[in-house]
């Protein structure tokens, strides 16, 4: 399926700015400068701002000849449907159960059922999936310290904490 730019456009701006409203609402830094929880969602904040204004004008400048919503053959793909359900099943169980497993848990666990689907290799997928969990969970809530739900693994919060 094909959206055009004039339809894609404002959706993208209007997601950037909800980006750009959430950011500021995330806590400052206590020590240090101003990069705080919110530093890097106003970045892609004003990234979807800006690019889905140059889609909206793009999309109206090529309004007459590109139809608003097109078909293209892959929708009749058994595989390629299920790609897309498991991506938007994996991003409502991080969502929904985030905070009651936690971020290590979640995040793991959707994706790795989101590399399994697109690759078919599980023990890469196991291996990407842990390594990249590792390298955010560290990047984001050890050094940057923006707060990771811990959920089941609160008790270890301690041991799982560099600093």
């Amino acid at each position: 399926m094909k959206v055009s730019d004039i339809v894609l456009g404002p959706i993208i701006v209007a997601l950037g700015v909800i980006a750009l409203i959430a950011s500021s609402m995330q806590p400052r830094p206590i020590f240090g400068g101003g990069y705080g929880g919110g530093f890097f969602p106003a970045i892609v904040g004003i990234g979807l701002v800006g690019t889905g204004l140059i889609l909206s004008w793009n999309g109206w400048r090529e309004r007459a000849a590109v139809p608003l919503v097109a078909f293209e053959s892959w929708i009749h793909s058994r595989r390629h449907l299920a790609n897309v359900a498991v991506v938007i099943a994996a991003l409502l169980f991080y969502i929904l159960t985030s905070s009651w497993l936690g971020f290590i848990i979640a995040g793991f666990i959707s994706l790795f059922v989101t590399m399994l689907q697109f690759t078919r290799a599980p023990l890469a997928s196991f291996i990407v999936s842990v390594a990249t969990i590792a390298v955010v969970k560290v990047t984001f809530q050890d050094m940057m310290l923006v707060p990771l739900p811990w959920g089941l693994l609160e008790a270890y919060a301690g041991v799982l904490t560099w600093r």
